[in-house]
């Protein structure tokens, strides 16, 4: 993607996430309700282009190309999904130098579950998203989620800035085990612990 096609990606993005905000903020009639309702129909039915394939249906593609694909569609982070956050991407060392990545991200209430607390199945995604990435740093084929351990030490507030931090602990054969926190400041408010599994071959 152009910077371009992604600068208009991010601003429609936020204006539906504006949108949302308003409708679960404010009593809206239902008229008012319909009348946006019409609007967006209107405006999608009036939208053409291209048909892209699923970004695992990329045959002829490198894994770069595929990864770039899968992010820019994902839940999580990607530019082309209305109700993604905006992850700010850097690399991370862990406690005894081990690879890893990092994020910060702020969660609008929007994802909010307990009372100006992000959703703890939402931080559960985050954290898959983020370790998925850091344990694509070992060498090696990539592996699938097998197993994600949360441990919520404390509530992660909304409207805040928070940072995402994940690390490879240890890697054998087809197992990859990979660690991280979230951290509000310097408080921890949750931990991670993920097993992927690489695909068995042939």
């Amino acid at each position: 993607m152009s910077q371009e096609h992604v600068a208009a990606a991010q601003r429609l993005r936020k204006a539906v996430q504006h949108l949302a905000q308003r409708i679960i903020q404010l009593e809206i009639k239902a008229d008012d309700l319909d009348i946006v309702a019409k609007t967006i129909e209107k405006s999608t039915q009036d939208l053409q282009g291209e048909k892209v394939p699923r970004w695992w249906g990329r045959k002829s593609s490198n894994g770069e190309t595929r990864s770039r694909s899968y992010r820019s569609r994902s839940l999580f982070q990607g530019e082309l999904h209305l109700f993604s956050p905006e992850l700010v991407w850097d690399e991370y060392l862990g406690p005894d130098g081990e690879p890893g990545y990092e994020f910060r991200v702020e969660l609008s209430d929007l994802y909010e579950g307990p009372p100006n607390a992000v959703h703890g199945g939402y931080i559960a995604g985050l954290f898959d998203e983020l370790l998925g990435a850091v344990q694509s740093l070992d060498a090696g084929a990539t592996g699938y989620t097998a197993k994600l351990n949360i441990k919520y030490r404390s509530f992660t507030p909304i409207n805040k800035d928070l940072r995402f931090v994940g690390w490879i602990v240890q890697s054998s054969g087809r197992r990859i085990t990979v660690k991280g926190h979230c951290l509000d400041g310097d408080r921890i408010c949750s931990e991670a612990e993920a097993l992927f599994l690489r695909p068995k071959v042939g």
